[in-house]
């Protein structure tokens, strides 16, 4: 009796462990929805608000796409600092809180794709 409580709960705690590696890939892909938002690209909102769906589907190719959409989004958080950077540059304004914060945003974004190369992440889609 005391087996199957143990497995029940080793069971669910590598749910909770495989659940909390994919938190940070949805809320990245849910970060560069808001940002589309922000510019009015409807179009890439919806794609990338419903992209985690698509983590649904258990093939192999899904899981790299959804890599390199991260990675992609990864490098755009760097296009878009640098330009963030220059306007504040060129008006004299504070720079450093901005480049801290969106360091942060471009490190939780490759973090993100990185997770999708996960032993566990990896073994869901095999």
């Amino acid at each position: 009796m005391n087996t199957t409580s143990n497995s029940h709960r080793h069971s669910r705690k590598n749910t909770v462990i495989t659940a909390m590696l994919y938190l940070p890939i949805v809320l990245s892909l849910w970060l560069l929805a808001a940002h589309s938002l922000r510019f009015g690209h409807f179009f890439a909102f919806g794609v990338l608000l419903l992209s985690p769906l698509l983590l649904l589907i258990r093939q192999h190719y899904i899981l790299r796409v959804c890599q390199v959409t991260l990675f992609s989004g990864g490098l755009f958080w760097i296009y878009t600092t640098y330009g963030m950077l220059s306007v504040r540059l060129a008006m004299g304004e504070d720079w450093e809180r901005l480049l801290v914060i969106m360091g942060g945003v471009i490190l939780f974004t490759i973090f993100s794709s990185c997770l999708c190369m996960h032993p566990r992440v990896e073994k869901h889609y095999s």
